[in-house]
């Protein structure tokens, strides 16, 4: 589960949506000044390996959003995070990764490595894992279903025995906000860091610098007050 085979070492200047075939605006794409790369470490995700003692690393798990599609690999919200904590924080996102895949993934870090902090950036309500992530599931698809196949994964790593982090990407239940909010509030979802899309990176659909850093901010001060109630 903690890999990505298809992205093992790979390299490129160009993936999935950032790509002037898949991009969202090419005039953007084309005006897009900053350099690019990709690089995929041995367990397929977009970071360096992972250094040999894990015991103090910050886990940080999502989708593309976390993955950094058409952003520098220094702007993706989990280096900046590093970057301000002055902890190494391993970057577990993965393009097109479902809300399924990432409870997955948190419950096997914390039965591998006892971690003191995971944090989360919920995918898109509509993906489902169903031996791999896809889009929808044709079978159990609708807006009620989507809302309650989250708050499984929700409360699943809510259990856990480790500090999560709960963020969730702009526009995660795109159709009805509204109830989507009336559903989290009927359920006791609470402590899940809401933020807004300031920016746009290279393929005009990801999140770019400005957004990174307000995430980044959101979840440093959040770390902070965890920290001060621990002492």
């Amino acid at each position: 589960m903690l890999e990505v085979k298809k992205y093992i070492n790979f390299q490129g200047k160009t993936i999935g949506m950032d790509c002037p075939a898949e991009c969202q605006n090419i005039e953007h794409y084309n005006n897009y000044k900053k350099e690019i790369s990709y690089q995929y470490n041995s367990r397929g995700f977009r970071d360096t390996e992972w250094p040999k003692d894990l015991t103090n690393v910050i886990w940080c798990l999502g989708d593309s959003f976390t993955v950094g599609i058409g952003q520098p690999i220094e702007e993706t919200w989990p280096k900046l995070l590093e970057s301000k904590l002055k902890k190494r924080c391993i970057n577990l996102g993965s393009d097109g990764c479902s809300n399924d895949t990432i409870a997955l993934r948190a419950q096997e870090i914390c039965k591998l490595y006892q971690p003191k902090y995971i944090i989360i950036m919920w995918s898109y309500f509509h993906r489902r894992k169903k031996n791999e992530d896809i889009h929808f599931d044709k079978k159990d698809f609708g807006h009620d279903k989507d809302l309650v196949n989250f708050l499984k994964n929700f409360n699943i790593v809510k259990n856990l025995p480790t500090q999560v982090i709960n963020c969730l990407i702009p526009n995660a239940f795109i159709d009805n906000k509204k109830h989507m909010d009336y559903f989290f509030s009927k359920n006791n979802i609470e402590n899940i860091l809401l933020f807004d899309q300031l920016d746009y990176a290279r393929d005009y659909h990801h999140f770019d610098i400005k957004t990174s850093e307000c995430i980044s901010n959101l979840i440093v001060e959040k770390i902070k007050d965890i920290d001060k109630l621990s002492k």
